[in-house]
């Protein structure tokens, strides 16, 4: 069983096997701690048998699941289960359903079939629509502390150092997917960035990264928040720990810039940012800009 999903389990476990599970479960919480992952290992151990589970997710490359997703729900729901007689669809994730999606699944969580039971997963409540979470039986799952956080971690890559896992934990808020998905390219870059500050002089490595057409550009846009609401707080006395070299380097840098200086250098640099990332301008310039914004006055 997935760590910290213990309680979630119990929970479900005994309203399933006393047939009081609600016909629509909706798993919320934080995007990356596991939600699916449990939804699919928990219908797993009580159907054993996977053509009695359909999953509905959203298309590599699509921005959410379209309203045929939802369609094929009719289709699976009127075939013959294989040995048991419930079925179980998993929907990952509410938040990504269209309109026409969502409409679709209201209609089905209107009127529910027998021995069929949906479990929708959902990031943001905000981002599902209320009439569908009306219907919905809610369960929060509550967010990973930092040991839930090391434990996956270290069970599930052995290549990140103790400090490594303490920064990952702090830029991804313990969310363990996250890390586990940009965590080597994410302190690589941050490192090598802020290796570039200290020296006044942009990293070779850095720069042969950025440029990459398949490198994630957002592991920029992500590094350069993270390290703007570090040096805020390190101005202010508020950096409880510093990981890697931003001691020396947050030092160097608000002995430049004033408070006021930093925040406008945030501005435009996220204005910069959004536009190469949107308008697929060159990364290896945006970079550049950035750089002399925060080394240069």
């Amino acid at each position: 069983m997935l760590t910290g999903f213990n309680q979630t389990k119990s929970t479900l476990a005994n309203l399933y096997h006393n047939k009081k599970l609600h016909h629509a479960i909706l798993l919320h919480g934080k995007k990356g701690i596991g939600k699916a992952s449990f939804a699919k290992e928990f219908v797993g151990e009580i159907l054993k048998n996977n053509s009695d589970i359909l999953l509905i997710e959203k298309e590599e490359g699509k921005k959410d699941i379209v309203v045929e997703k939802i369609r094929k729900i009719a289709g699976f729901v009127n075939q013959t289960s294989s040995g048991n007689s419930d079925k179980f669809i998993i929907i990952d994730s509410a938040c990504e359903l269209n309109k026409s999606a969502s409409n679709a699944l209201l209609k089905i969580l209107e009127e529910p079939h027998a021995n069929n039971f949906l479990i929708l997963i959902a990031h943001n409540l905000n981002q599902v629509l209320p009439t569908i979470r009306s219907r919905c039986q809610a369960l929060k799952i509550n967010d990973p502390s930092f040991a839930d956080f090391e434990t996956i971690i270290k069970k599930t890559s052995a290549k990140f150092t103790a400090e490594e896992i303490l920064f990952l934990a702090e830029i991804f808020d313990n969310s363990p997917a996250q890390a586990l998905a940009l965590g080597e390219d994410i302190s690589r870059f941050y490192q090598l960035f802020l290796r570039s500050i200290l020296n006044n002089k942009l990293n070779d490595e850095l720069i042969k990264k950025i440029a990459d057409k398949n490198f994630p550009f957002l592991i920029f846009e992500k590094i350069f928040d993270f390290l703007i609401s570090r040096l805020s707080k390190a101005q202010l006395g508020l950096t409880p720990k510093f990981f890697f070299e931003e001691a020396a380097i947050f030092t160097k840098i608000l002995q430049q810039f004033s408070l006021a200086e930093i925040f406008a250098i945030n501005d435009e640099s996220l204005n910069v940012l959004r536009k190469t990332a949107n308008l697929y301008l060159d990364r290896k310039l945006c970079l550049i800009n950035i750089f002399n914004k925060i080394t240069q006055k």
